[in-house]
């Protein structure tokens, strides 16, 4: 089945896509992956009370502001006197992201979107200090975001996590999860590509996925954009798509290392744990000195 669908989406793009695209709205838009910096070390615990906000961190290319807006932000925390760190969010953008540069505030569980650097201090003052919403800036579309952690973005395919303990992995099972009893079932992409993809995902996330179910995800989200019959198949492939092009690694780590970078999948923490202890025992005990 997945070779015939390697030579469907293959036919798909060397033949005429035209009439294949006039069926949709709007044509998908392409996604590039960017080459992301090592993951830091965790500077903020969203359950701690040591405060911190984060900043979006896309790849080289991107012409939003966001290290303009994070260097503003530090400055205005700098002259208040408040001792909030500053981080970076999980960023997966092309570099054509509509909403411009985004603040996340992990303790609060919600989005700033479209913040200019000009305004930083005021965001310190209202939202840090005094605890205030500014309502022209915060994220309330739901075409644009599916629960408070995630901000997806259909129209561009951006999509970013509020800090790095988010796992971009269990966030594409996530819209495969709310997706899969949606679809109408009429066209075989659509019908047996979010089955097949949620099958390989939770396989992933269980610990027992293999480099065949990345590249069946891969080859079944093009298939879905390109081939199927109504743009839900397409939407609902889009973010999938964008997690597995853009944090690439973290698939990488569940199955080659069977570790959950964000230890967010629990199959994967117990792994490790049994692997921690199976380590431990290895090592032969030193024996006591007589007295």
């Amino acid at each position: 089945m997945l070779a015939r669908f390697k030579e469907l989406a293959r036919d798909i793009q060397d033949k005429a896509r035209g009439s294949i695209k006039k069926t949709h709205e709007e044509p998908a838009p392409k996604v590039v992956p960017l080459r992301r910096p090592a993951p830091e070390r965790s500077f903020c615990d969203p359950n701690g009370k040591r405060p911190c906000i984060t900043v979006c961190a896309p790849g080289e290319g991107c012409g939003c502001g966001c290290e303009e807006l994070r260097q503003a932000l530090e400055e205005a925390l700098e002259r208040s006197g408040l001792e909030i760190a500053v981080g970076k969010a999980k960023t997966g953008c092309p570099g054509s992201c509509a909403m411009g540069p985004f603040v996340g505030f992990p303790q609060k569980g919600f989005f700033y979107v479209n913040v200019d650097p000009r305004d930083a201090g005021l965001i310190v003052e209202e939202t840090l200090r005094r605890g205030k919403l500014l309502f022209p800036y915060l994220s309330v579309n739901p075409a644009r975001s599916y629960r408070q952690d995630i901000l997806y973005d259909r129209t561009t395919g951006m999509l970013a996590a509020i800090d790095e303990q988010v796992c971009m992995v269990e966030v594409a099972k996530y819209f495969l999860d709310f997706e899969e009893g949606l679809s109408c079932g009429k066209c075989v992409p659509c019908r047996l590509g979010i089955k097949r993809m949620h099958e390989s995902l939770g396989r992933i996330v269980e610990g027992a996925g293999t480099m065949e179910d990345l590249e069946q995800i891969k080859v079944l989200a093009h298939t879905m954009i390109y081939a199927a019959h109504c743009q839900f198949a397409m939407a609902s492939s889009r973010p999938v798509l964008s997690a597995v092009s853009f944090f690439e690694d973290e698939f990488l780590a569940h199955i080659q290392e069977q570790q959950c970078p964000a230890g967010v999948c629990e199959a994967l923490v117990e792994i490790q744990r049994k692997k921690a202890f199976r380590e431990r025992m290895a090592v032969p005990k030193k024996k006591k000195k007589g007295k």
